[in-house]
């Protein structure tokens, strides 16, 4: 479960600044039946701080923060629990030496510049649609059962929408330049437990992550379940969820090298 969050947040980083300190600041709203159903404070707030090859992000969610630095050069990402005081460090080589591997999604992904524009909070924006399938069957691997496998054998999870794209903004060569370089070291994969020439879903999405050209400064998406049975049914109901994620903040002033230690008092699991 740690290593997918791992990956989540890598790929929610997907990342910046090899040349200059960067910090972005990103939140989430939702809308439709099924956020109505959930409490308040449960959407994410991520902050991300970029310092040379090492990023950290921080993911507020449900009271609970989360945090997960990236380091590039040493090629780890250490996991910080603040609710457990634990540190978590996970390197290609550790993660290999403990024979783990995990179920790796089929996705489906394309991201497509449409030519209309926009000036988003003074940043001017392009716009890009993608669309994103996921089969919900390749989701669990072994520990999910035959029968159960076999029960959303063609269901699949569809998120289609639009990526408003600044180019020109602060911060975005150093974001595009971050990201060529997260995806060539290979961390990303090696530290999800996949094995090489695994296939998947995942090099989709740092494809496309890399493909867009700038910050993402607003992402709207449109999120349904497609398939049969039961689950299927119940999510139809509901009606389609949307999201929307936008940038609330881009500065780039320095930024400590502390924030990029395991603070003291914390347990350093290595994994």
């Amino acid at each position: 479960m740690r290593k997918w969050f791992a990956t989540v947040v890598l790929c929610a980083i997907s990342l910046v600044s090899l040349r200059a300190d960067i910090t972005v600041i990103q939140t989430m709203t939702m809308e439709g039946a099924a956020a109505a159903m959930m409490p308040p404070g449960q959407l994410p707030k991520t902050t991300m701080r970029i310092k040379g090859m090492k990023s950290r992000a921080d993911i507020e969610a449900g009271g609970v923060t989360v945090t997960a630095i990236t380091d590039l050069t040493s090629k780890q990402v250490i996991m910080l629990m603040a609710d457990s005081k634990t540190a978590q460090v996970m390197t290609p080589g550790s993660v290999a030496a403990g024979g783990t591997s995990v179920a790796v999604p089929q996705i489906d992904m394309s991201l497509k510049p449409t030519g209309k524009t926009q000036v988003i909070d003074g940043a001017s924006c392009a716009e890009h649609t993608f669309t994103f399938s996921m089969d919900m069957a390749t989701m669990g691997g072994a520990q999910v059962p035959p029968e159960a496998a076999a029960a959303m054998n063609d269901n699949k999870m569809v998120m289609k929408g639009s990526i408003w794209i600044a180019k020109d903004a602060p911060g975005a060569a150093e974001w595009m330049a971050f990201t060529k370089a997260a995806i060539d070291s290979h961390l990303l994969t090696a530290v999800s437990g996949m094995k090489p020439g695994q296939p998947g879903g995942l090099d989709k999405l740092l494809e496309a992550s890399a493909a867009a050209p700038g910050l993402p400064y607003l992402t709207e998406v449109t999120m349904r379940f497609e398939g049969t049975g039961p689950m299927i049914e119940v999510m139809n109901k509901m009606g389609d969820m949307k999201m929307t994620q936008k940038i609330t903040s881009v500065t780039t002033g320095p930024i400590s090298d502390d924030i990029f230690k395991v603070p003291e008092g914390y347990t350093i699991e290595k994994k």
